[in-house]
């Protein structure tokens, strides 16, 4: 299952009026007329954490491998490419 606080984009420690505020922005911005398998992720994420026993179930009780779709989510979310310094570029270049 896809890490439901990416899907609604709200932090573990939220409160539940955060994050049905997320929720109801994530339905009215992906409506399921416009894009069905969006909102059913939504939706699906809402149902896994929109309250405190829902959440400690989820965190307690999901067992669901990571998908690609969370691999790439976590990786591209934190990392943020640096260009090379200019002794790194000359020692690869075979300058001296």
């Amino acid at each position: 299952m896809i890490d439901p606080y990416r899907v609604l984009d709200v932090d573990p420690a939220a409160t539940d009026d955060a994050i049905r505020a997320a929720y109801l922005a994530a339905i009215r911005a992906s409506p399921p007329e416009r894009d069905r398998e969006r909102f059913e992720q939504v939706r699906s994420a809402y149902e896994a954490i929109a309250d405190s026993r829902r959440r400690v179930a989820h965190h307690l009780f999901d067992v669901s491998p990571a998908t690609i779709d969370d691999l790439v989510r976590a990786v591209s979310a934190d990392f943020a490419p640096s260009a090379p310094g200019e002794r790194n570029l000359l020692r690869v270049l075979g300058a001296k």
